[in-house]
């Protein structure tokens, strides 16, 4: 016989918690005063309850049940780097260890047949980061995939661009992006499972950008997108996938990837497509801008609970990437590597498929995450949109006086980061990579850290 083992205990409301904590403070401070904020920006309550929640809780779905019996409710794709100085027996062996999909940088030249001897396309997903032209780059990986005689309904994967890069990487107009894009949705038709491009979202994160802002421009991107390709929406949105790089504030970077997703479902939504959560592919980088050069250790752990973040924000694809990858270590790639293991077989996030689904503080999070981006890209369209505020470099000093404001935080210490100003690791386990220095036309957007400052001053010292 089952028993109710609450029913001895008074329901009780947020108003009688709050009331305790008044009582508890013997009059040293209001509930009210106890909040704080997120990013400087949206207002925090010190404790939510049930009925702060306005909207009906459901558990989200990432991505489509499985077609293969035993498999877990939750799934991501752990992908890893394929560097220019790799052999095909080094990328053959990530994949037999923990890798399962590949970030695939191309200038268009590369002997792929070579390089990618023995991999499957079929079983492991793809994305091809462009180094030039996004066409001949996907175009090389396409005689390579036809020369495998694997179907194109099998090829899983996509473009790591956007029209975008033609402005802040190449300095070229938005409309030679959007040119090249539309040969993408040409070329990419006969494989309805490769995404043709990206909201690449992380352009403004890793250059310093406010965490919402970030989320504001790349919608104002696909706006202008939506408003200059001579396809129909629905193709866009088919073809599209999201990219985010994930910060170091645990709840917020949550909470920001959830509200990622939704707030592209509402956009598509105007332009009458509806697109459910399942459809929309998340792919989510650990952000290089919260490391730093001086602590290899810390950064270890870094990397790993914003791989947590975003596993637990939705996360269809993991890309856990070592600062200044291209000179890392065997050992740091390694371990980057097995993040996603750690993940699955020791925190078990893959047995359930939204483990945040009706946490209060989340859900409530996530609306007012919502609400601040909608009424943002609002003020940036009645300013006359994303590609305005591009030519007039009003987006570009946005981005570049919160950074600033971050950078010079850290360097009079308002503003504590471990193992940059901080908790200095001693000198036998210190990093200290060469740091290059940094360049910046004023139009280019250019991804840094907040710790640089600190970093160039520590390392000047020596």
């Amino acid at each position: 016989m089952e028993q109710d083992l609450f029913s001895g205990f008074p329901n009780a409301t947020k108003e009688d918690w709050l009331r305790q904590v008044t009582q508890d403070l013997k009059g040293k401070g209001q509930p009210e005063s106890l909040g704080t904020s997120l990013w400087d920006t949206l207002p925090l309550q010190p404790m939510y309850a049930l009925e702060d929640v306005q909207h009906a809780v459901k558990q989200r779905r990432f991505h489509a049940p499985s077609e293969f019996p035993g498999m877990p409710p939750r799934n991501w794709s752990n992908v890893v780097t394929v560097l220019p100085s790799d052999t095909n027996a080094e990328v053959l062996a990530a994949l037999e260890n923990g890798a399962e999909g590949l970030v695939l940088p191309l200038q268009g030249t590369e002997e792929l047949p070579e390089l990618l001897q023995g991999v499957l396309p079929q079983y492991i997903s793809i994305y091809l980061l462009p180094l030039g032209n996004p066409v001949s780059a996907f175009q090389l990986f396409q005689d390579w995939v036809e020369s495998t005689g694997v179907d194109g309904s099998a090829l899983h994967g996509g473009m790591l661009w956007s029209p975008a890069d033609q402005v802040f990487d190449q300095q070229q107009d938005l409309g030679l992006g959007v040119e090249l894009l539309e040969e993408l949705l040409e070329l990419t038709e006969g494989y309805p499972n490769f995404k043709a491009f990206c909201i690449k979202t992380s352009r403004y994160s890793e250059s310093g950008a406010h965490p919402v802002d970030a989320l504001t421009f790349g919608l104002g991107e696909l706006v202008e997108i939506l408003d200059r390709v001579s396809c129909a929406p629905r193709t866009i949105f088919e073809k599209l996938f999201l990219e985010t790089a994930v910060g170091e504030h645990h709840f917020g970077e949550v909470g920001r990837q959830l509200a990622f997703r939704q707030l592209v479902q509402n956009l598509a939504l105007l332009y009458q497509v509806e697109v459910e959560e399942q459809e929309l592919l998340l792919f989510c980088q650990t952000a290089h801008w919260s490391q730093s050069v001086l602590d290899a250790h810390t950064n270890t752990i870094r990397q790993t609970y914003q791989a947590l973040s975003a596993v637990l924000g939705g996360a269809n694809v993991l890309w856990v990437r070592p600062l200044e990858e291209e000179n890392a270590s065997t050992q740091e790639r390694r371990i980057a590597r097995n993040v996603s293991a750690i993940l699955k077989e020791e925190a078990y996030l893959d047995k359930v498929q939204d483990p945040s689904a009706g946490a209060y503080f989340l859900e409530n999070l996530v609306a007012d995450l919502v609400q601040e981006t909608q009424t943002a890209l609002t003020l940036l369209e009645q300013e006359g949109g994303w590609w305005k505020t591009c030519k007039t470099g009003t987006l570009q000093n946005r981005v570049k006086a919160n950074r600033a404001k971050i950078q010079g935080a850290l360097l009079d210490k308002t503003q504590m980061k471990v193992g940059a100003n901080a908790y200095a690791a001693p000198v036998s386990l210190s990093y200290n990579k060469p740091l290059p220095p940094f360049e910046e036309a004023a139009q280019e957007l250019k991804p840094t850290r907040a710790a640089y400052l600190v970093e160039s001053l520590t390392l000047d010292a020596q």
